[in-house]
């Protein structure tokens, strides 16, 4: 497969899930700084304002997830791993994206069957599905699963000596 095609794919991926992190984020403060003026000067709160912005942190946080499994940035304990032999330190990467590539099936699965759970109650404000909160969950597997298969085939190790 031609990995031109492949990386123009991953940075389309990359691009949208940036773009609607920031655009959730930028929502959400909107929401929230309306949610406090509301509040403190109107005396009168609307009262869809935490609800949606509870939902829309759910789908930020679970989105960011996946940027920092792209970018190599999730939290890890490197000190034992740069003291081995340089073929260890490759194993060791390659097994994380395993383990990345296979956390990733388990949101979608578990993601999956907690839509189907929640997806005929509803949030008690604003209407709306309960499972669209829980929508993310699969999403940001599917897309954990591609950037790990991305990292484990074409990513080059930087070894420390």
């Amino acid at each position: 497969m031609d990995m031109g095609i492949i990386d123009k794919f991953v940075r389309v991926i990359d691009h949208l899930v940036e773009w609607i992190g920031a655009y959730l984020m930028a929502v959400m403060v909107a929401i929230v700084f309306m949610q406090v003026f509301t509040r403190y000067v109107l005396q009168n709160t609307p009262p869809w304002t935490q609800e949606i912005t509870l939902l829309f942190m759910m789908w930020f946080g679970f989105l960011s997830i996946t940027i920092g499994f792209r970018r190599n940035s999730h939290l890890k304990l490197t000190i034992f791993a740069n003291m081995m032999p340089k073929i260890v330190q490759v194993i060791l990467i390659k097994a994380t994206d395993i383990l990345v590539i296979a956390f990733g099936i388990l949101m979608i699965y578990e993601g999956y069957t907690f839509v189907q759970l929640t997806w005929t109650s509803y949030l008690p404000i604003t209407g709306l599905p309960q499972g669209v909160q829980y929508l993310v969950i699969p999403i940001a597997g599917a897309i954990t699963v591609i950037y790990g298969l991305v990292n484990l085939f074409s990513r080059k190790e930087e070894l420390k000596t």
